[in-house]
């Protein structure tokens, strides 16, 4: 994600600068009840008594009725072109089509536009091959009639930026009632308030983690209820603050979070012991039933029996705040991602490429040895990170760049998986996933201009389970 091009300092979805002077002393929804604290074991399962829910998630290898996306635009400033902090709107654009026509080619996808303007330059897009990916163009026109495709729906003032993994409903089935679709909403704050200003902050919120940046969020905050009201789905709102892409999760009642992105005290205040002075927060210290309280909102909205626990980042309060490196604080969906149930695929970093060697070993200890709810032995798979990157970028427009293998999605009858131009590193991950694909392929999409921006494939996609 993108700062307002003002800024005196990129920030995004992998870091942000080096201006911090505090964290808010309230997020957006610091004042929602914090539900349940409940209880839970060391090894983080829960008691089965414990707040019983007929929700239950499927997991994204379940059958989809839809993928939604946004198209990227500057409307708001967030993405321009050109533009020095990352590979620009054009190139953005044009990745976003491309991993659109990748899963389109197996299943719809609803792609947000915000003007006519925009819904046009995206159908252009559309109907023609991009330079850097025309195998993905030849496979989206040759999928069977009345399979997938791509529609563009006009949303005036429907979003603010593209990562739609966390700003629109995670659904869930209501097994309680039919199965009937249930749309989630995790109250979406703009990573923990991070690049928000005064004219947008609540009076009650400090107004943001770095004090230094702005990029509006407010109709971001809007897309999971709107997205619900377009499925009929009765919206459920959570007692916490947290991002799509800071829960993974079988289907099976296993879930796998970081604790420095869920654990976070401008996502979720209730978790913590805070002394405030003014408006600054002095100390923040975690409740001895933090995860427990976060294990029973997450068993009754997503059905988990059992909680894996990753460090993450080790962002605040673990290290001083202005040594954080990431605005989503260490999402899991660029850590840890089920391939299927018992079957866990983990980003590795060996050579120390991305500079993430120590956290994704670290990683790598903690997954060891787990089980999930079923008591199936976790199998690990690494995908290791890739050295060398085809990308054309200056070093300001790549020093953010997210490059990593396990932010792939799975769509109905594929595994759509990030591709970086290092030839060992791109085939070494489809080997990888091979012996887990089951009727699925693998299609590779190159998302330089995606991963430009700090994020992902899977960051800018989010589910409709059929």
């Amino acid at each position: 994600m993108q700062q307002h091009n003002t800024a005196p300092t990129a920030l995004d979805r992998r870091t942000f600068g080096q201006q911090v002077t505090g964290l808010a002393a309230a997020p957006l929804l610091a004042a929602l009840p914090t539900g349940s604290q409940g209880a839970s074991s060391k090894d983080g399962h829960l008691p089965d008594a414990a707040n019983r829910s007929s929700l239950i998630a499927p997991s994204e290898e379940h059958p989809h009725a839809a993928t939604y996306m946004a198209f990227a635009s500057d409307a708001d400033g967030i993405w321009t072109q050109p533009s020095r902090d990352n590979a620009g709107l054009s190139r953005v654009r044009s990745d976003l089509i491309d991993v659109a026509k990748a899963i389109g080619a197996f299943e719809p996808v609803k792609m947000m536009v915000l003007s006519a303007s925009e819904r046009a330059a995206a159908q252009a897009l559309l109907e023609r091959a991009s330079g850097a990916n025309p195998d993905v163009h030849q496979l989206y026109n040759s999928r069977s009639k009345n399979v997938g495709g791509v529609e563009l729906i006009l949303t005036p003032r429907g979003f603010n930026d593209y990562w739609t993994r966390d700003t629109a409903p995670v659904f869930v089935k209501d097994a309680a009632n039919g199965n009937r679709l249930t749309a989630l909403d995790f109250n979406f704050n703009g990573w923990g308030n991070a690049n928000s200003r005064s004219r947008e902050a609540p009076r009650s919120s400090n107004h943001t983690k770095t004090a230094a940046f702005y990029q509006p969020y407010a109709n971001d905050q809007k897309i999971a209820a709107a997205i619900a009201a377009r499925h009929q789905a009765p919206l459920v709102k959570s007692s916490l603050v947290l991002e799509g892409g800071a829960l993974e999760w079988d289907g099976e009642g296993c879930a796998i979070v970081t604790a420095s992105s869920v654990l976070h005290v401008n996502r979720n205040p209730q978790l913590f012991d805070v002394t405030t002075s003014g408006r600054q927060i002095e100390s923040a210290r975690l409740k001895p039933t933090a995860k427990a309280t976060v294990q029973a909102e997450l068993k009754r909205l997503l059905g988990v029996s059992k909680v894996i626990w990753l460090s993450g980042t080790d962002a605040f309060p673990d290290v001083e705040v202005d040594e954080e490196t990431d605005i989503t604080n260490g999402h899991v969906d660029f850590y840890a991602k089920f391939l299927a149930p018992g079957v866990v695929a983990y980003a590795y970093d060996p050579h120390d490429s991305t500079g993430e060697k120590a956290i994704t070993a670290r990683h790598q200890r903690e997954l060891s040895g787990q089980t999930d709810a079923q008591g199936r032995r976790l199998q690990l798979v690494p995908l290791v990170t890739p050295r060398e990157y085809s990308a054309r970028l200056t070093r300001s427009q790549s020093k953010n760049f997210a490059a990593g293998y396990i932010n792939f999605y799975h769509c109905n009858g594929a595994i759509i998986l990030p591709k970086f131009g290092d030839p060992e590193a791109d085939a070494a991950a489809v080997k990888a996933l091979e012996p887990y694909l089951g009727k699925r392929r693998i299609v590779q999409v190159e998302i330089t201009g995606i991963a430009s921006g700090g994020g992902g494939l899977h960051c800018a996609t989010s589910q409709v389970p059929a």
